[in-house]
């Protein structure tokens, strides 16, 4: 079967479907789950991702998974623009959620089957680390994608190819502390939900003391008042049993 749709960059594409398996779940990973290595190469406004190791030497710049972990709490996402009416606003959840994860020192990292230059049509200024997923390596490895379990199945304007909306939250140890799935296109991003995980992951900050309150997630406030109250608490008994 060949099928044509357009994606939100407004290209026409033709795609062939291929022969696959009967009756195969998608089988996504989900909390708990430890999230498969990957790394990335480029640089800014080309990066693309892998289930390889890219060296360290030669041109441009590689990072992996265990190197973003190490420094803090990471956030992995995936998107196409071949989600047609979907796409739009999942892109602008992501930018609103990059801006509350920086409030609270998270790293978003976005892969994609369009490359970064491609999705520069669209005029968005993504302030965060997007990357090329050509060969759908990483997302295979994620379960968000399966060429024998097709989106377009089940959504009527969306290629073969296209995976599962899905968020990610990843700790130090590449464990899953929290996952988010949309396998129906109908559930948004809930970004109070995954700031509050990445906060929980995240040692306190004195100098978060001093940043706007009113730009902070709700959750944040909410921890940082609980980590407020036990700290005055534990000074006030220090005075009190000297």
């Amino acid at each position: 079967m060949t099928l044509e749709f357009q994606n939100e960059l407004g290209d026409f594409r033709t795609f062939t479907t291929k022969p696959r398996q009967k009756n195969v779940d998608i089988q996504p990973l989900k909390t708990g789950d430890t999230a498969p290595f990957f790394s990335l190469a480029g640089g800014s406004g080309d990066w693309r991702a892998s289930i390889f190791n890219y060296p360290k030497s030669g041109s441009g710049q590689s990072v992996s998974l265990l190197d973003l972990v190490a420094e803090k709490p990471v956030v992995i996402s995936f998107y196409c623009p071949c989600w047609g009416r979907y796409a739009g606003p999942y892109l602008d959840s992501l930018i609103r959620l990059n801006d509350a994860l920086q409030q609270v020192g998270a790293e978003l990292v976005v892969l994609s089957i369009e490359s970064p230059k491609v999705l520069a049509k669209q005029g968005k200024n993504l302030d965060f680390l997007f990357a090329h997923d050509a060969d759908q390596q990483v997302s295979r490895q994620f379960g968000v994608y399966n060429e024998d379990s097709p989106v377009w199945d089940r959504v009527s304007g969306i290629s073969d190819e296209a995976f599962i909306p899905a968020v990610y939250v990843v700790g130090p140890d590449r464990q899953i502390e929290y996952h988010f799935l949309d396998e129906n296109f109908d559930t948004p991003i809930d970004i109070d939900t995954i700031v509050s995980h990445v906060w929980a992951l995240s040692p306190v900050d004195a100098d978060f003391i001093d940043k706007p309150v009113g730009r902070q997630n709700v959750y944040a406030q909410g921890f940082f008042a609980l980590w407020l109250l036990g700290f005055l608490a534990a000074a006030g008994s220090q005075f009190i049993n000297p």
